[in-house]
């Protein structure tokens, strides 16, 4: 997260989005790209609330070039974006082979748990296209936010499609990171920190080529184990002691005396 917008290659596009929508400098792409930059950072703007990491400062796509946005914001929430694109090494994606039938939520589970293997990755999650979470390598998440975070990824990896195609965008907040990447039509997010970027170019490569072949709209939402509801026992209720009997008919009387014969005059 420590890259400069202004260390593009000499010669590289570099330019400047103003608050208002102006542009100064040429994007490389006929307008295209600074007219989606405001969109993004929006979108990105309320990723980092949902997912606790503060205000974005950065905005880096990796494909072809590495687009680098460094993000700055008025009071209004306005935000100005200065970019420099740089070219990469031209590089040849790896094929891998799949052995056997996979099912695709097994798929996805092992997938998110090669991409956790990487060091400098917390937590990492599959989201559809229709905004279900579908899979994910997490101790505690809230799906729910969890599902707009990667719906929001998603359309800015259709914003910024040309510059991620075979590779990732990341997203630079005041405290961590997030990466997006496409699955076709889905995504996979992830909170990163310090982790290397080839070493994560390398892992979607692989996740991209294990997931190619698999349906993932007919993968199950993916939820949280229930628990059991806690049932408290009734407290004790002590006896009650039956009420004393009263009355005419239940009074304490004497003992009836015996009765002599009765003897019978002449």
């Amino acid at each position: 997260m420590t890259a400069d917008p202004a260390s593009g290659a000499p010669g590289a596009p570099q330019f400047l989005v103003r608050p208002d929508g102006s542009v100064a400098g040429d994007d490389g792409a006929s307008g295209a790209l600074a007219a989606a930059l405001p969109y993004t950072g929006r979108l990105a703007r309320r990723m980092g609330e949902l997912a606790g990491v503060g205000d974005l400062r950065l905005v880096e796509a990796f494909g072809t070039d590495h687009l680098t946005v460094g993000v700055t914001w008025t009071p209004a929430g306005e935000g100005t974006y200065r970019a420099a694109l740089a070219p990469l090494a031209p590089r040849t994606v790896p094929t891998f082979t799949v052995v056997g039938a996979v099912d695709p939520a097994a798929a996805v589970i092992h997938c998110l748990g090669r991409l956790d293997a990487v060091e400098g990755v917390s937590w990492s999650a599959v989201v559809t296209v229709d905004a279900r979470v579908i899979g994910i390598q997490a101790e505690q998440q809230d799906l729910d936010r969890l599902a707009e975070v990667g719906n929001r990824m998603l359309a800015i990896l259709r914003s910024l499609e040309d510059q991620h195609g075979s590779g990732f965008v990341r997203l630079g907040f005041e405290e961590g990171a997030l990466l997006g990447a496409s699955l076709g039509r889905h995504a996979l997010v992830a909170a990163i920190d310090g982790a290397d970027d080839e070493a994560l170019t390398a892992m979607i490569d692989e996740v991209r080529a294990i997931l190619a072949d698999q349906d993932l709209s007919a993968v199950a939402s993916h939820r949280e184990p229930e628990v059991a509801p806690v049932v408290e026992a009734p407290p004790e209720v002590p006896p009650v002691a039956p009420a004393p009997l009263v009355g005419a008919r239940f009074g304490g009387a004497a003992p009836r005396k015996e009765r002599g014969s009765r003897r019978f005059g002449r």
